[in-house]
């Protein structure tokens, strides 16, 4: 019997261990809708990492970078290219605008060309000032 104290307690520790560690970090996940689909985005104090589907390339994209405030500057990288990447917040992250540019263009920014949009219910697409977002 006295074995079986000693799991407990390190379970108990674990425990712990692990609710520190969460309070700390405070990950915060996001499940978006876009233009071009469903964009999923981590955000852990200052470093942002997301991955979106390109449907028209049957691909995956990603995007990573750090928050300074609302603004995350970093990189992007699919099955189009790659390139640079500034993604701004509204107030409560529930919207985002995003411009980028590609390095085989590296002076042509397109300008307020992503946008996306917490999911607001159960439906698959919805449109939202002037612009149709898909959530899959």
């Amino acid at each position: 019997m006295k074995y079986c104290k000693i799991p407990t307690l390190l379970i108990a520790l674990l425990s712990l261990y692990f609710s520190i560690a969460q309070e700390a970090n405070q990950i915060k996940s996001k499940n978006y809708c876009t233009e071009i689909g469903r964009f999923d985005l981590l955000i852990d104090n200052d470093e942002v990492a997301g991955a979106y589907y390109l449907a028209h390339k049957n691909a995956l994209g990603g995007v990573w970078g750090r928050l300074e405030g609302k603004t995350m500057r970093g990189r992007w990288h699919d099955a189009d290219g790659k390139g640079d990447i500034i993604i701004t917040f509204n107030e409560d992250f529930s919207f985002f605008t995003a411009d980028y540019r590609s390095e085989d263009e590296p002076e042509k920014w397109y300008k307020d060309s992503w946008h996306g949009s917490l999911r607001p219910n159960d439906s698959t697409t919805f449109d939202f000032d002037g612009k149709t977002y898909r959530c899959e």
